[in-house]
């Protein structure tokens, strides 16, 4: 995957006539319930030629913004990243006598976890407590709170920094990372229902267990979905790039495809398929990036990587898609979507005082 400023350029749908080897049929079922397109919405369209090649989220707000994982084995949210030592674990946050004594640099040091236990007035800091009850040095590197991450960052603008005073007249320096990093969490934790196409792979790395991994998403199934949200609605959606036991999710904000076909059909097509296309699509995805005080939209700390698919597309008599096969080694493990909070409950109830959504 290479790391490139994020730019679709218009290209044309290429259908060409070709004709490839035949291998003796075995038809199966298109896909199997857990990779259905319709988990996921209803009205999606099907039919290969009303389907965009390429498309691009729309960034109002801005939305899609990068930012850190916050990794569980650093300490989580509990980490004071804008300090000139970074800790996570291990240290003691300032009483309220203190806070009244330390100048406004050192207050932005804090973790984005103490800012907010200050921000509520709570000395004893409930929130940097129940992190730290979460958080093990000994985590893996990949364990963080990208599942909240990637839901924020579809739902709402890039949090710009503020200075707030909390109930005691303490005045507390909030950076953009860190309302991220408080936002991630809410939605890490928040526990209303997603919506899963596909399975999460349990086995397995890009160091040699290929073997142990099925087809947790149907290529077919996983084109409609690309092109019905992005290409049709201008919406980004929310994939686990990583086929294996890790799970790195991402905000995919465009796609480009290009395919050659239609061809005969090959072992295991779908039994109410006619054609096949051979089809390769770039995606394009929001990757994560080192915590900032400010806004990372418009520099080099907005991050957009890209990754190279390729896969077969199955089409019956009306050219709807039916059915698909991955060829490439990468490929996606799951796509997922969760809805934006309508309110934020418990101790985050002051969270939308952080926010700056339209």
């Amino acid at each position: 995957m290479s790391r490139v400023q994020f730019l679709v350029p218009i290209l044309l749908l290429s259908l060409s006539l070709s004709s490839r080897a035949v291998t003796p049929l075995s038809l199966d079922e298109a896909w199997e319930g857990f990779s259905s397109p319709e988990i996921l919405g209803s009205g999606f369209i099907h039919s290969l030629y009303n389907l965009p090649a390429e498309g691009a989220a729309q960034w109002e707000g801005p939305r899609y913004w990068s930012s850190d994982y916050w990794a569980n084995k650093e300490g989580g949210i509990n980490l004071r990243w804008n300090s000139s030592r970074k800790m996570g674990f291990g240290y003691a946050s300032p009483t309220l006598k203190e806070l009244r004594r330390k100048p406004l640099r050192q207050k932005a040091a804090l973790a984005p976890s103490e800012k907010y236990d200050i921000l509520l007035g709570r000395y004893d800091y409930p929130l940097k407590t129940l992190v730290a009850s979460q958080v093990s040095p000994k985590a893996e590197d990949w364990e963080g709170i990208c599942h909240g991450w990637v839901v924020a960052t579809l739902h709402h603008s890039e949090p710009k920094s503020k200075t707030l005073i909390n109930p005691d007249g303490i005045e507390i320096p909030f950076g953009s990372a860190d309302i991220k990093a408080l936002l991630s969490y809410y939605y890490a934790q928040e526990m209303t229902p997603a919506k899963f196409m596909g399975l999460r792979c349990n086995f397995g790395d890009w160091t040699g267990g290929q073997r142990e991994c099925g087809e947790d998403l149907n290529a077919g199934a996983f084109h409609i979905i690309l092109a019905n949200k992005i290409g049709l609605q201008g919406q980004g959606l929310i994939m686990d790039v990583d086929r294996f036991k890790e799970v790195w999710n991402q905000p995919v904000v465009g796609y480009r495809s290009t395919m050659k076909g239609p061809f005969g059909l090959t072992r295991g097509a779908a039994w109410s398929a006619r054609y096949e296309y051979d089809v390769k699509t770039e995606i394009w995805y929001v990757a994560e990036s080192e915590p900032t005080f400010d806004p990372v939209h418009g520099t080099d700390h907005q991050i957009i990587e890209k990754m190279d698919l390729e896969y077969r597309i199955e089409v019956n008599k009306y050219n709807e898609i039916v059915g698909g096969a991955w060829i490439s080694e990468k490929r996606p493990d799951f796509i997922w979507q969760k809805s934006r909070a309508t309110e934020f409950t418990g101790l985050f109830y002051l969270l939308p005082t952080l926010l700056n959504d339209n």
